[in-house]
């Protein structure tokens, strides 16, 4: 019941948004990515490389299926979403040993959340990952260390498909192996030591992964990054006053408006009922607190901050919706007839604004919220109006660009220049947040036939390129770098 909840509620966007995806990742990373395999030039580009099980998993039923690519991109989101809440769900049934009732409950507030609505609009690979690792803690009753013992290669499985789905899921079971195993040898239980070798495939996958990634990235030849000019700092720390072109320039209320501007999505619904039913336990306890430093280190030090911090408060909801659900419980939710009531008005509510959020009637949102949360779900990478103009520049540009030609596109356009754009012809990717004017002084200037597909009201002040076609809002330029 609860996976047919959850997959009707995240069906209801992409049976309003017409032929394609909703979510950004769904045109800019998926479709390509299973378009172009087994070629995992899209996969180095995205980051995706040393976390394929999703893409793999999709590309398998997809050629299995035969539908159309779209169309079945529209059904796996629900699919994955329902997959994701469902497990959800059997760890607090089966792991927390909770009644039915009141994990049914507790899974439900979950699936209604925005903030969870929002990962479930894009991001299959955190689902699939997070699935693997709900499965795992399940089997494990919450405490990994005496199952890794007990059934070594149930454990040695799902913690690998955890590493080989999603980095940030394998993060927090890493997170969680370690506050186990610390407790464990502060009760000089020295058996636990022998669950690293059991969880030694996942650490080194994980770590190799990390590498190729992050310190080595080895792109293809065809489609490579545009990379920001600026000292970022090491991978799993970052200076947000440099790297990101939101906070250029050092502007720390700024800073505080980003993150508290999505914490008012993400945490302050849940604070209240989440501090009445707070409990200690193995696994959400070391979740929330490495949740809350990876989240917040940038409001403390933004110029040595956690990398990802807006990922981190979007995977809060996980501890503090278990809190929520203990404290229904403890204020007799589930036994009196007149707090039951009130929690039901309360879902009614939720209900409300969940509904009208997946179809875009209810606008949520905060100005310094929407980069991270989109204002209603039925949204994707580009607007789906211009989707037709896009794909025909691309067109154009296959027609009449010479050959081995270098072409820019905004990061959003990516998914579209690895689908509908030649093979010989090089791809560059644009970061967010830049204009092209900003992006052709990044360039190198010995590429001399060098195209552009943009927004014409996003090139900047560049006045060395020449307009070679336009398509409602979409254009294509040829830029000059001899002459910047």
């Amino acid at each position: 019941m609860i996976f047919l909840i959850a997959f009707v509620i995240r069906l209801l966007p992409e049976f309003l948004s017409g032929p394609y995806p909703v979510g950004y990742d769904l045109l800019a990373g998926y479709a390509p990515s299973l378009y172009v395999f087994p070629d995992d030039g899209s996969l180095r580009l995205f980051g995706w490389a040393w976390s394929p099980l999703t893409v793999y998993i999709l590309w398998f039923f997809w050629k299995l299926s035969n539908v159309e690519l779209f169309l079945f991109l529209k059904i796996a989101g629900p699919v994955f979403y329902g997959m994701f809440v469902l497990t959800f769900y059997h760890l607090l049934y089966k792991g927390l040993c909770w009644s039915e009732k009141k994990s049914f409950v507790t899974a439900l507030l979950f699936s209604l959340q925005p903030a969870v609505l929002r990962t479930g609009w894009d991001q299959l690979r955190e689902e699939l990952g997070f699935a693997f690792l709900f499965l795992l803690l399940t089997k494990a009753r919450l405490n990994i260390i005496t199952v890794a013992i007990k059934k070594p290669i149930t454990v040695l499985v799902l913690s690998v498909l955890v590493v080989l789905s999603h980095q940030l899921a394998a993060v927090l079971l890493f997170v969680v192996l370690f506050w186990q195993s610390i407790n464990s040898l502060a009760r000089k239980n020295w058996l636990s030591l022998k669950t690293f070798i059991v969880f030694l495939p996942s650490i080194i996958i994980f770590i190799l992964g990390v590498r190729e990634q992050f310190i080595y990235p080895n792109y293809s030849d065809r489609v490579m990054p545009i990379q920001p000019p600026s000292d970022t700092g090491f991978f799993v720390f970052t200076n947000y006053f440099l790297s990101d072109p939101r906070f250029l320039g050092g502007d720390y209320w700024k800073v505080l408006s980003y993150v508290g501007g999505l914490s008012l999505h993400v945490v302050v619904p849940l604070l209240p009922l989440a501090v009445k039913g707070f409990f200690r336990d193995k696994v959400f306890t070391p979740m929330l607190i490495w949740l809350c430093i990876a989240s917040y280190s940038i409001i403390i030090y933004p110029w040595f901050a956690l990398s990802y911090y807006w990922w981190w408060i979007l995977l809060l909801p996980i501890p503090l919706t278990v809190y929520v659900g203990n404290a229904l419980e403890k204020i007799g939710a589930f036994a009196q007839k007149k707090h039951f009531r009130i929690m039901l008005l309360g879902f009614l509510l939720l209900c409300i604004v969940s509904v009208g959020y997946v179809s875009s009637v209810i606008k949520l949102g905060y100005l310094y919220a929407y980069t991270y949360m989109p204002s209603g779900l039925v949204e994707s990478s580009v607007i789906f109006e211009d989707i037709p103009d896009i794909i025909v520049a691309f067109s154009w540009i296959n027609e009449n660009a010479t050959v081995n030609a270098l072409i820019i596109v905004p990061e959003k356009f990516q998914g579209f220049a690895l689908m509908y754009l030649r093979s010989d012809l090089k791809i560059r990717v644009a970061p967010p947040f830049y204009t092209l004017d900003k992006i052709a002084w990044m360039i190198k200037c010995n590429e001399n036939l060098i195209y552009a597909i943009w927004y014409m009201d996003e090139i900047g002040h560049i006045k060395k390129l020449e307009n070679l076609a336009t398509f409602g809002n979409i254009a294509v330029y040829q830029i000059y770098t001899e002459k910047l």
